[in-house]
């Protein structure tokens, strides 16, 4: 039966959910484009977890409305789906060229610039200037869960001086991601923006600015100056080929504060260049607090509201090949402004646990709710194994990153209780996982701080 069903599912090659609006696309040449140019406003078009979805051209879509494409399902460890673009035309090419009044929503998606390890792909997001010239409004870009890498240029971007005065980027949410091996993260050079957030993220290797936000000098756009918030962000090796800032913030007479605090900053090839570069503010309309940073230029933080900043190693465990871990103890671990970990939360792996056997015969395999639930910062995880043999208990965040190990080891049949301690955690929801012979049990827990 289930062979039938996989073919049924490969002969048609879209399948709709059962949910109005929803899409299964299946992996295959074009399919994404196809399935993006056959949407509705508003529609989801969920990618098989692990699979390659291939597309040609000068862009995967022009859209011009709201689409969400997302990973199919809520497995903690599935692997993302992959989208790989050989881009055929010019250098202004882009996964996504956004037009007037549309939004775009990508979660739990792996965007890889290149084709046969060469670099194809110049964006994943840009905005699209009409031949008529008229404004153009992207209401809303989301990025969150996603893992982008290898493009020979930004990854949203408005670098176009033909966007001047014409283009506003009004929201950018970028959430527990991953970005290496691009120019810069946002270059917002030649647009209006009205709100900026990122958060949970890692970037490194970025040969430019970490993030680039213009003022009217640049977009023309004296009405649309960005507000903006970074928190728990991890940034190393920028400006490689194009020695800049990390952040480089423009403003204007629309004076909206930003916020960066929580975050690490490692390695900047141009000490001439500033590390946080907030420029054109006025006196204690910005606040940058609870940073560590390393290896980089100055600061020009002006009379903004500076706190608990600290120059330091980070010592992250192999930061040139992508592991921001930091090292058990690191002062790092309690250094946020809530006490928790500054920096990518993935990386904050310092959790504890403490193991009681209740001596008790049990009845079936099970795993009890955590108690007390929510928590803070430690609680108790019961569970009972039926069978000797090889137990793991592992604590992960929504991500499906591995944040902590409690058992992975050979165990005797009986009821066990862990004592799992969080107190290096950020707070959130994080799911545990038991798994024993063929049997796995997976619940959610709430660390509230």
């Amino acid at each position: 039966m289930r062979k039938y069903l996989l073919l049924l599912l490969l002969l048609t090659g879209i399948i709709s959910s059962q949910v109005i609006g929803q899409t299964l696309v299946l992996p295959g040449e074009g399919a994404l484009s196809q399935a993006i140019a056959d949407a509705a406003d508003g529609d989801v078009l969920q990618l098989l977890s692990g699979a390659e979805y291939t597309e040609t051209g000068t862009e995967v879509a022009n859209l011009a409305k709201s689409i969400t494409i997302e990973m199919e399902g809520t497995d903690p460890e599935a692997v993302k789906p992959k989208v790989f673009f050989t881009a055929d035309g010019g250098t202004e090419n882009a996964f996504f060229n956004m037009q007037d009044g549309s939004s775009i929503t990508l979660r739990g998606i792996e965007f890889d610039g290149r084709i046969d390890g060469s670099i194809a792909a110049e964006h994943l997001i840009r905005a699209d200037v009409t031949e008529n010239k008229v404004y153009t409004t992207i209401n809303k870009i989301v990025i969150d869960n996603c893992y982008v890498h290898h493009f020979n240029d930004n990854m949203v971007d408005a670098g176009n001086s033909a966007m001047k005065t014409l283009v506003l980027f009004d929201s950018t949410f970028v959430n527990n991601c991953v970005v290496h091996d691009i120019a810069t993260s946002l270059y917002y050079k030649y647009s209006g923006e009205n709100y900026i957030e990122i958060t949970n993220s890692t970037f490194y290797r970025l040969t430019s600015y970490g993030l680039r936000i213009a003022g009217p000098g640049e977009s023309g756009d004296y009405d649309h100056t960005a507000a903006a918030y970074i928190d728990r962000t991890t940034w190393y090796d920028m400006g490689s080929l194009d020695g800049r800032e990390i952040l480089l913030l423009e403003k204007g007479p629309n004076m909206n504060p930003w916020i960066v605090k929580n975050s690490i900053f490692q390695k900047q090839w141009n000490k001439g260049k500033i590390v946080i570069n907030l420029k054109d503010l006025p006196d204690n309309i910005s606040t940058v607090t609870n940073i560590c940073y390393w290896d980089v230029g100055d600061r020009n933080w002006r009379n903004n509201i500076i706190g608990d900043t600290l120059m330091a190693d980070p010592s992250f465990a192999d930061p040139d090949n992508g592991d921001f871990t930091l090292p058990e103890g690191s002062v790092l671990y309690t250094f946020a402004d809530d006490g928790g970990a500054i920096g990518d939360p993935r990386w904050a792996t310092n959790a504890t646990s403490v193991e009681t056997d209740l001596g008790l015969v049990p009845e079936k395999f099970a795993l009890a709710q955590n108690y007390p639930n929510p928590f803070n910062p430690s609680t108790s995880i019961e569970f009972s194994i039926l069978n000797s043999g090889f137990v793991s208990l592992k604590i992960y965040d929504l991500l499906g990153k591995e944040i902590a190990v409690l058992v992975d080891k050979q165990m005797q049949p009986g009821t066990y209780r862990y004592k799992f301690d969080a107190n290096n955690l950020p707070s959130g929801i994080y799911l545990y996982k038991l798994a024993a012979g063929n049997n796995t049990l997976t619940r959610k827990m709430a660390l509230i701080k």
